[in-house]
């Protein structure tokens, strides 16, 4: 039979059993291993012709090392993890000193923060670490972080009470602001008042700049309005930008002859958000968790050392360590995409935090720019928080102390 011949009759064999396709391979592959380059080369286009096997599978099937007498299955040699314990390790570490961001925050960071550390001698890793760190993607870093996140969701009463006086001269801000123009704020309060909104107790003004991130908070007792403005005033000497426009909600404590003569002298422009709609001040809306609630908790403050305890933090680390530290993103676009513009497509800008956004504005000076880059420089992240843990857990005993002062029979 000569090969014309052969080829006819296995022609079939394509669209019979895996025993038949078998039996065809076994004939050939003693000639097959004793062929030549060119011979094999030849033999190869045959059998893929006559089989309809992959070229690469016909070259494992004619091996050497496979028996065709049994189903062999090719291991495929584990591949070596690119992103290996050292490098899950020293990412942790990182993650936990930022204070647990997700990989859309942490992974542009990366790049700065480490060498910043490993000066710091607060990080010790290798060369070939510290370059991986460098080059490791967003949703990398969420895959090698996913098994050490916990998510905490808790909710809470609203205290916020309207105000019904100058609503005819605050005028409500039916659209964006001009989001490239620096000092456009919005303001909030967040009661820490536990279960019970009854009595007196601790509040905290949270100022957030949609241009950059930059948010500052303060602490103080009760809603009164001489309290907001003092907090206010302490904000604005330690913003990096003067204060052009201010936001809050329908609130009494913002909604207040007070705040309007003082808005008005200094030529700060004043508006209000819609009543109920919580979206119009989204901005701050998100410090309230990350600034306040996810580093005071929920409990009630009723205590004037405590207030000052607090206020210690704010001041000295915590606004340092967020605002230099903490990567914020931004939304860029907004379009609505699908067969029947079903679904929302979010587009947002490359993380990175206030400090550096600050930086990229025109409106802020050299002399400004220089005085925060040498403020950044003497920074210590991972020192800043453990400062900030330690009186945080000084403040957690004094609460303590005081609800098992009141809760002891007598």
């Amino acid at each position: 039979m000569n090969k014309a011949q052969f080829l006819r009759m296995v022609a079939h064999m394509s669209h019979m059993s895996i025993a038949s396709r078998r039996e065809y391979l076994s004939r050939i592959k003693p000639t097959y291993l004793k062929a030549n380059l060119d011979k094999k080369t030849q033999m190869l286009d045959d059998c893929c012709s006559v089989t309809g096997l992959n070229r690469k599978h016909a070259i494992v099937c004619l091996s050497a090392k496979t028996d065709l007498a049994f189903k062999t299955v090719r291991q495929r040699k584990a591949r070596r993890p690119t992103y290996g314990n050292d490098v899950v390790c020293a990412l942790k570490k990182v993650w936990e000193i930022l204070d647990y961001p997700c990989g859309e925050r942490l992974a542009p960071m990366l790049s700065e923060i480490v060498p910043k550390l490993r000066a710091l001698k607060e990080l010790s890793v290798s060369d070939d670490v510290a370059d991986k760190l460098s080059r490791i993607g967003h949703a990398t870093v969420d895959a090698k972080l996913k098994k050490f996140r916990s998510a905490i969701r808790r909710r809470i009463q609203s205290t916020t009470k309207p105000g019904s006086l100058l609503k005819s001269q605050i005028p409500i801000r039916t659209s964006s602001w001009d989001e490239k123009k620096l000092g456009m704020v919005e303001l909030d309060t967040v009661a820490h008042c536990g279960e019970s909104a009854g009595g007196e107790f601790a509040n905290t003004l949270n100022l957030t700049d949609i241009l950059t991130g930059w948010s500052e908070q303060e602490t103080f007792m009760g809603k009164a309005e001489k309290r907001i403005m003092q907090g206010l005033t302490n904000i604005t000497e330690r913003l990096p930008f003067p204060l052009k426009a201010i936001d809050p909600d329908n609130g009494s404590e913002f909604i207040n002859w007070q705040l309007y003569r003082y808005c008005v002298e200094r030529k700060i422009e004043f508006t209000r958000g819609r009543p109920y709609k919580k979206n119009d001040n989204a901005h701050v809306e998100q410090k309230n968790w990350t600034h306040v609630r996810k580093v005071f908790g929920y409990a009630r403050i009723e205590d004037d050392d405590v207030v000052a305890l607090m206020n210690d933090v704010n001041r000295d680390e915590l606004h340092l360590y967020k605002n230099f530290f903490q990567p914020t993103i931004k939304l860029v676009d907004k379009k609505r995409v699908g067969k029947h513009k079903e679904k929302i497509k979010r587009v947002y800008d490359r993380a990175r935090t206030p400090y550096r956004r600050v930086l990229e504005c025109a409106h802020v000076t050299e002399e400004k720019k220089q005085s925060l880059t040498n403020v950044y420089d003497s920074l210590n992240p991972a020192e800043l928080r453990r400062n900030i843990i330690r009186k945080l857990n000084l403040i957690h005993k004094r609460i303590a102390a005081k609800r098992k002062k009141l809760n002891a029979p007598g």
